[in-house]
């Protein structure tokens, strides 16, 4: 359960209920809302390796439509369905917060639309470069190949970014019933 409220124009204050394990059950959390917030979809014990500490995060295991590299996206929405699609009541959502002073310091790529994303998918499947291909960027942002007016999705394939990730402010969500 979270609770927001409003502080100034670019402050929110959030109580983040925790589990009964926690010391602190209710903690508060200070957001800009210059923060760089996605999500990514996995089970709960992905969730666990990928939070830590120490975190397991390691953008050379990911693949998808965009080569190889660790993905995120806008809505939490997106995020939950598949890990629920994949994994049922074992899946989890991480948050990750990546403060927009660190975040402005990658560097990224832009795919447009969603027919660019779907040929470059394509000509990577074709030579089999799913699981191998980078851009030489920190991050690519870029429309899903298979789902309309979803968000974006972000693939992190550099060292920088994969430290950026490990080291932001995480959030678990689990998907139980």
């Amino acid at each position: 359960m979270v609770f927001a409220s409003v502080r100034s124009p670019l402050e929110i204050s959030v109580a983040v209920a925790r589990t009964s394990q926690s010391p602190n059950p209710l903690a508060e959390i200070k957001l800009t809302n210059m923060d760089h917030i996605s999500f990514h979809g996995t089970n709960k014990q992905n969730a666990k390796k990928i939070v830590g500490p120490p975190s397991e995060l390691d953008i050379e295991i990911g693949k998808g439509e965009l080569g190889k590299g660790f993905y995120t996206g806008s809505s939490v929405a997106l995020a939950a369905i598949w890990a629920q699609n994949r994994f049922s009541n074992n899946g989890a959502v991480i948050q990750f917060n990546i403060p927009a002073i660190d975040f402005v310091k990658l560097r990224g790529h832009l795919i447009k639309t969603r027919n660019d994303v779907i040929y470059n998918w394509k000509s990577l499947k074709d030579t089999n470069q799913t699981s191998e291909h980078t851009f030489g960027f920190d991050y690519i942002l870029a429309p899903f190949a298979s789902i309309e007016e979803s968000g974006h999705q972000f693939k992190f394939e550099s060292k920088l970014s994969e430290n950026q990730l490990k080291s932001c402010q995480k959030f678990v969500y689990l998907c139980e019933s």
